[in-house]
């Protein structure tokens, strides 16, 4: 089973992205620090926040919390999957979640989403996908190239960290 997250308000854009890849994420850009670590607690989701604050406050009541420090989405993604356990991310339209409001998707047929697409769409796209919470349609466009292009670059992020042996920190040697 894949892990579950909760993103506090900083991290929308990568709430969006772990949705997109299957993960159950939470995300409310309006909920308090308090209400992140109650719903973390009581669902047993994971935090991701870049807030050193919010992390020690996680890590105090024994809260799963992953502090990120990096500076864009696809690094962001990499450092969750690895600190998660996750290994692999697959991109798989059938198991995407609705990146608007965290929803099921489930296939639908043409008929079903006739007047609520673009013709042209309708007209080039033999599947479609629509959240069955929020009513979102979905369909294999250009940004699933982009996004197959993000989980290529995850998974030889992830390949390169196995090769590499661990890199251990060791204080600076003194002299006497």
């Amino acid at each position: 089973m894949k892990n579950r997250f909760i993103v506090d308000g900083m991290l929308g854009s990568l709430a969006r992205k772990l949705r997109i890849f299957g993960y159950d994420t939470l995300y409310n850009a309006d909920l308090s620090d308090n209400e992140i670590l109650k719903a973390a607690s009581s669902e047993g989701r994971t935090i991701l926040t870049s807030d050193r604050q919010l992390a020690d406050r996680a890590s105090k009541r024994r809260i799963n919390c992953i502090l990120l420090n990096e500076e864009n989405d696809e690094d962001r993604l990499a450092t969750v999957l690895r600190e998660a356990g996750e290994g692999e991310v697959h991109l798989n339209p059938e198991e995407t979640r609705c990146s608007v409001c965290n929803g099921e998707v489930e296939l639908v047929g043409r008929d079903e989403v006739a007047g609520a697409v673009p013709e042209g769409v309708l007209a080039k796209q033999e599947k479609f996908y629509r959240c069955k919470s929020c009513g979102k349609i979905y369909w294999i466009g250009g940004h699933w190239k982009r996004l197959n292009e993000l989980s290529a670059n995850l998974k030889r992020n992830n390949q390169d960290n196995k090769k590499s042996p661990p890199q251990h920190n060791s204080p600076p040697a003194t002299s006497r």
